[in-house]
């Protein structure tokens, strides 16, 4: 490993929840997804879809690198919560909430769309389309609107976010490449559950050094 016992023993895990909840990191392109090309595709052809993908795929970070981007082109958004903010446990959405950010945004992001109940959805998605609003929204099971992008957990993308994770806390490579590789052969598409177990993973491996 990179670095010695004291460091490994006194570092903090860097798989825990602080570091690896929705929005949290920052959005790691799969080589063929542009935010660029993205926000023009909001913009110029399709404003009103979905943004697909399993768990810790990259929804969360992939709106929020999408707000600043539109913002650094002065096109107004906001980007809300279905349920707020993780750990995702707060009221749920009000239409006339919803209602209200479309009419004063260019754009407006929702994450964790079907977290909504079915009536909600239908009739935010069914007023955005009536009156021509931008409504971009996540999930993981389509809601019948266009798909901006649908996400997956490549082997490549996984061992580019665990290397992250462990290089932003400065721990060296505890969590390898090939325990990432079987990692994910074990839960595909599933990046929390990934992380879950890199997280055990990283604690096993320092407490037996220390």
């Amino acid at each position: 490993m990179e670095q010695n016992q004291a460091n490994v023993a006194d570092s903090v895990n860097p798989f825990e929840t602080r570091w690896i909840k929705p929005g949290q990191m920052d959005f790691l392109p799969n080589g063929f997804i542009s935010i660029r090309e993205l926000a023009n595709q909001i913009v110029k052809d399709t404003p009103r879809c979905e943004i697909l993908g399993e768990h810790g795929v990259g929804k969360s970070s992939l709106l929020r690198a999408l707000q600043s981007h539109l913002g650094q082109q002065s096109i107004s958004n906001h980007l809300i919560y279905a349920c707020g903010e993780f750990p995702h446990n707060g009221p749920p959405l009000k239409f006339a909430t919803v209602k209200l950010l479309l009419r004063e945004s260019d754009v407006l992001f929702i994450d964790g769309f079907e977290q909504l109940n079915w009536w909600t959805r239908r009739r935010i998605i069914r007023y955005s389309e009536k009156h021509d609003h931008a409504l971009i929204i996540t999930c993981h099971q389509t809601q019948r609107l266009p798909c901006l992008v649908h996400l997956v957990a490549t082997e490549t993308l996984v061992l580019k976010l665990v290397h992250s994770l462990q290089q932003a806390q400065q721990v060296g490579e505890v969590v390898a490449a090939r325990d990432v590789r079987e990692l994910h052969q074990r839960f595909g598409n599933n990046v929390r559950e990934l992380l879950f177990a890199c997280y055990d993973l990283y604690e096993q491996r320092t407490t037996n050094e220390q």
